[in-house]
C-alpha cells in the first residue's frame, strides 16, 4: 500500500488522519525535508527518509520525477510506504507520476500552497490558472491571473521573468507569496533576490488590461472580438454578419497566399492574424446565436485530424504523401457517409477558384474510376483548340481538358496559371522597356515588331 500525503505549508497543517497514517507506515519518505511543513515529523519524533539527495543526482526535473518513482517503488517491495510532499498532493508533479504507476494508493490531499497565496492576494472566485513553475516549457498559452507554485530557485524565477516580460512587459507588477508573507515587485526584478525562493514560494501574475499586454493568446483575440461586438462596442463590428464579412474572409486568404508566394515573413504574420480574426468573428457570430463556441470548433478540427490520420492514430499504413492522402480520402468518405462515387466527385465546393475546382474534381474522378491517358487528353486538347476558333462555346471544354492534362502530368493548374500570369506581367514590362530603348512606343509600333521583341524576351 502506498499512502501519499500533503503536509501543507506550515508545520501544523497536517490533518490528524494523515498524521495517524504516517505513524502506521513501515517507511516514511519525504520528497524533501527542507520545508516548514516537514518540521512536524521532527516534532513528533518520527523517523523518515529524505529524497533530497536525488536533486543533486538528477540532471533535470524530468529525471528527478523518474528517480523519485524508482526510489519509492523499491521501498514498496519491502512494506507499506508513506510518501509525503509539501503543500497539497495535487500540486506535486513527482506525486502525480508516482500515483499513475502504483495500483493501490491512498491520498491525503493536504492544504494547498496556491490556496494560501490566492487568499493572501484576494484572488476570489476561483478565476485563475494554477501551474507548476517546472511546467514553463509546456505552457503555450496564458490565462490570467496566473498562479505559479514550486518556484524554488532564482534560476527558475529568471525563466519566468523572460516569459512574463514577453506577455505584458517588464514593468508590470507581480506578487510573491513566500514564508507566509506577500512581496510585490516589477517583473524585471523577479530573480534579483535568491532568498525569496524556496519550496513554498508562489508567484502571482495578475490579470491585466489589453492595453498593457505585449503578447496575446487566441483566447484574448476571442475576448477582444466579444468586446467589440458588445452593447458598448464598435458600431462597425456590431453591424457585421456572416454574409457581410464573407468577402473579407476570401480576401484575407488570398493575401496570405500572396505573402507566402513572396516569402515575406512579416507579411505572413500579419495576414495569418487577419485570417484568425475572420475565424474569431465567425465563432462569435455563432456563439451569440447559441449554436457553437470556440471549444466546439477546436474539438471538431482535433477530432477530424485524429480520425482521418488512421495511419498515425490507427492501424492503417502510409509510407509516402500519396498513400497518406489516400487514407485521408478513404476516411473522409466514410465519415461523410458517401456511398457513391458521384457524391465524392460532386463534393468539391463551387466557391473555389475555377482552375482549382476543376483540378480537384478531375482528381476525384480519376480516383473513382474515370481514367484517361495523357495521350488521349492531348489529342482532345489539340482538337478542341481547332474547334474553339469557330465555336466559342468549346472554350470551357478546352480549358477543362487542358487542366486535366496538366494534372495528369503532375502539375498544379491553379499555381501554374498564377505563375504564368506573373511571368507574363514581367515579360510585358521588359517588352515595353526594350521598345522604349529602341525609340519605339508599344502602342504605336507595328504588330510584327512587337511580337518579334516579345519572342526574343521569352527566349532570353
Amino acid at each position: 500500500m502506498l499512502k501519499v500525503i500533503g503536509l501543507g505549508v506550515n508545520a501544523g497543517d497536517i490533518s490528524l488522519g494523515a498524521l495517524k497514517a504516517v505513524k502506521n507506515s513501515d517507511f516514511i519518505i519525504l520528497r524533501t525535508d527542507k520545508t516548514r511543513s516537514a518540521a512536524v515529523l521532527k516534532d513528533e519524533g518520527i523517523k523518515y527518509i529524505s529524497l533530497d539527495f536525488l536533486y543533486e543526482k538528477s540532471r533535470n526535473f524530468e529525471t528527478l520525477k523518474k528517480n523519485v518513482v524508482k526510489e519509492v517503488k523499491e521501498y514498496l517491495k519491502k512494506g507499506e510506504v508513506c510518501y509525503l510532499v509539501d503543500g497539497a498532493v495535487s500540486e506535486d508533479l513527482c506525486a502525480a507520476e508516482l500515483i499513475k504507476s502504483v495500483k493501490e494508493v491512498q491520498i491525503f490531499e493536504g492544504s494547498s500552497k496556491t490556496g494560501q497565496a490566492v487568499a493572501a492576494f484576494s484572488l476570489s472566485g476561483g478565476g485563475y490558472t494554477a501551474v507548476s513553475a517546472y511546467d514553463i516549457s509546456k505552457l503555450s498559452a496564458f490565462s490570467f491571473p496566473l498562479v505559479v507554485y514550486d518556484l524554488d530557485s532564482a534560476f527558475l524565477a529568471s525563466e519566468w521573468k523572460i516569459k512574463l516580460s514577453k506577455i505584458y512587459g517588464e514593468e508590470k507588477e507581480v506578487g510573491l507569496y513566500v514564508d507566509n508573507r506577500k512581496v510585490l515587485m516589477p517583473v524585471y526584478e523577479l530573480d534579483h533576490n535568491e532568498k525569496l525562493f524556496n519550496y513554498s514560494t508562489v508567484l502571482i501574475a495578475f490579470d491585466c488590461d489589453f492595453k498593457e499586454k505585449e503578447r496575446f493568446s487566441f483566447e484574448d483575440l476571442l475576448e477582444i472580438v466579444k468586446v467589440l461586438r458588445s452593447e458598448n462596442g464598435c458600431p462597425w463590428d456590431k453591424a457585421q454578419t456572416m454574409e457581410t464579412i464573407r468577402k473579407n474572409l476570401i480576401e484575407e486568404c488570398y493575401e496570405l497566399v500572396d505573402a507566402v508566394n513572396k516569402d515575406d515573413d512579416d507579411k505572413i504574420i500579419e495576414e495569418t492574424g487577419d485570417l484568425l480574426l475572420q475565424a474569431a468573428f465567425y465563432i462569435q457570430f455563432e456563439e451569440e446565436r447559441g449554436i457553437f463556441d470556440n471549444t466546439d470548433v477546436l474539438s471538431g478540427i482535433c477530432h477530424k485530424l485524429v480520425s482521418r490520420h488512421t495511419h498515425i492514430f490507427g492501424k492503417d499504413k502510409a509510407t509516402d504523401p500519396e498513400a497518406a492522402l489516400e487514407v485521408w480520402s478513404k476516411n473522409k468518405q466514410a465519415e461523410k457517409g458517401m456511398k457513391t462515387a458521384s457524391e465524392y466527385v460532386g463534393d468539391v465546393p463551387a466557391t473555389l477558384p475555377a482552375a482549382m475546382r476543376a483540378s480537384k474534381t478531375v482528381k476525384r474522378g480519376t480516383e473513382s474510376g474515370l481514367k484517361f491517358t495523357k495521350e488521349e487528353i492531348k489529342e482532345r486538347v489539340l482538337a478542341l483548340a481547332e474547334e474553339v476558333l469557330s465555336d466559342k462555346t468549346k472554350g470551357g471544354e478546352l480549358l477543362f481538358d487542358a487542366i486535366t492534362l496538366v494534372k495528369l502530368c503532375g502539375g498544379d493548374p491553379e499555381q501554374d496559371i498564377t505563375d504564368e500570369t506573373e511571368l507574363y506581367i514581367k515579360r510585358f514590362l521588359a517588352l515595353e522597356k526594350k521598345l522604349e530603348a529602341e525609340g519605339k512606343n508599344i502602342k504605336t509600333a507595328d504588330e510584327e515588331t512587337v511580337k518579334k521583341a516579345y519572342d526574343e524576351i521569352k527566349k532570353s
